[in-house]
């Protein structure tokens, strides 16, 4: 008699955390869809500020908020490159078609 109450419980969990997983995965896409976005805009934010500080001048506050702004850039590269994993990593679990460009995480 415990048996079966196991086995009924055990079903009644698993239930949910099926459709959960779905609808985390379309979430969590969405979110690394917004967080993409952001580093865009922070990179090319940067890139521009970099662009305007060097041609009204080059003394040393101005090189050093232009580091500043490379190192900015370069971390946004690579965080985006990680998200980006991450969100293809969660589309082809939930089934989805990748673009080609994605196959390169074989």
């Amino acid at each position: 008699m415990s048996k079966s109450r196991s086995r009924r419980k055990s079903t009644r969990a698993e239930r949910p955390q099926v459709e959960t997983s779905f609808v985390d995965h379309s979430h969590n896409i969405a979110t690394c869809q917004r967080i993409l976005r952001s580093l865009t805009g922070a990179m090319i934010g940067a890139f521009v500020l970099i662009v305007v500080l060097t041609t009204f001048s080059v003394g040393e506050p101005v090189q050093i908020i232009g580091r500043g702004l490379y190192f900015i850039i370069l971390a946004s590269v690579v965080v985006s490159l990680v998200v980006w994993a991450v969100r293809v990593r969660f589309e082809r679990e939930m089934g989805k078609n990748t673009h080609v460009a994605a196959e390169v995480l074989k």
